[in-house]
């Protein structure tokens, strides 16, 4: 068989280097901008000072509207299903909600930050439950402000306590079990834990505005390693989807960064659209399927990410 020679010129080979560098830089931008599904100037819902986004397993979209103290539900086409809250301290209000938690089967949480408690939801947002520090609890389990909340698959809840600033893990029966990432722990120490996830393989995922970067323990509140401390500032949410991919709301440098579990930069997305531009103040992301969503400065983006989440 005869092979016939090939010259490539100088300057094509330049152009196909600098297709392929832009073409891995610009991965993040796969991530196609398809809509505004809250926030633009059509919205009937106005968000105030929002913390918090969370998708439950049909894909339907909740919202934690912490400076209007209340929880809202939206199906995937971002029609509004149901609004609860208001400010107060009965059931079905709340005061600065700051996260939000709809990954389980049956159940909503939010962490009701001025409160002191966790409230439980089902998925139509019918009030359950209210989870306090209780007084019968050792001094080392009691907890006040919480930040950030999330269910395992293996029924244990998992809270941000910024009075304590740490972690604390209650069992199945609503019964604390331990506290990590306390003044007492080292490399693990938190400064100012922000938010919660859980990996693949049950690993605990930490963002910290303060370090800068993502801290990670094991599910029984071992430090294994930090993530992003030389690429992340002010990171925020944090979400780790079906597709494995950490998601990371890169507040400080104003974009989202895409992590493999362990640690490794995958991908960033650095901008809305040309003409929308740059993202103000991202403090939350979430993935469903092909759909990413991005709480920031009061409105959601919605992305879709094919090409990101199963790139070629």
């Amino acid at each position: 068989m005869k092979f016939k020679r090939i010259v490539i010129s100088t300057s094509l080979v330049l152009l196909l280097i600098s297709h392929h560098s832009n073409s891995q830089h610009q991965v993040g931008s796969a991530a196609i901008y398809l809509y505004t599904m809250i926030g633009d100037n059509t919205s009937e819902v106005k968000l105030k000072q929002a913390r918090a986004l969370a998708t439950d397993l049909s894909g339907a979209i909740y919202i934690a509207d912490t400076g209007n103290n209340r929880i809202l539900k939206f199906n995937r086409d971002g029609q509004l299903l149901k609004s609860i809250g208001g400010f107060g301290w009965d059931k079905e209000q709340f005061y600065a909600p700051y996260d939000i938690h709809a990954g389980s089967i049956l159940d909503v949480f939010v962490a009701d930050h001025n409160n002191h408690r966790i409230e439980r939801y089902d998925k139509h947002l019918n009030y359950i439950s209210s989870l306090y520090s209780n007084e019968n609890w050792s001094q080392e389990f009691r907890f006040g402000f919480p930040r950030g909340v999330i269910i395992s698959r293996h029924g244990d809840l998992f809270l941000i306590d910024t009075e304590n600033i740490r972690l604390l893990k209650l069992n199945s029966f609503g019964e604390p079990e331990m506290t990590f990432g306390n003044y007492t722990e080292g490399k693990g120490r938190l400064l100012q834990p922000i938010k919660i996830t859980i990996g693949p393989k049950d690993q605990i995922y930490v963002s910290d505005s303060r370090l800068n970067k993502v801290v990670v323990f094991d599910y029984f509140g071992n430090y294994l390693m930090e993530i992003g401390s030389d690429f992340l500032k002010e990171p925020q949410g944090i979400f780790f989807g079906p597709s494995n991919l950490l998601f990371v709301a890169d507040q400080g440098n104003k974009r989202i960064a895409v992590f493999s579990p362990d640690g490794e930069l995958k991908n960033t997305i650095e901008k809305i659209t040309d003409e929308l531009g740059k993202f103000k103040n991202p403090v939350d992301v979430v993935q469903f399927r092909n759909r990413i969503y991005v709480l920031d400065n009061d409105r959601v983006f919605v992305f879709d990410g094919s090409h990101l989440i199963r790139p070629d």
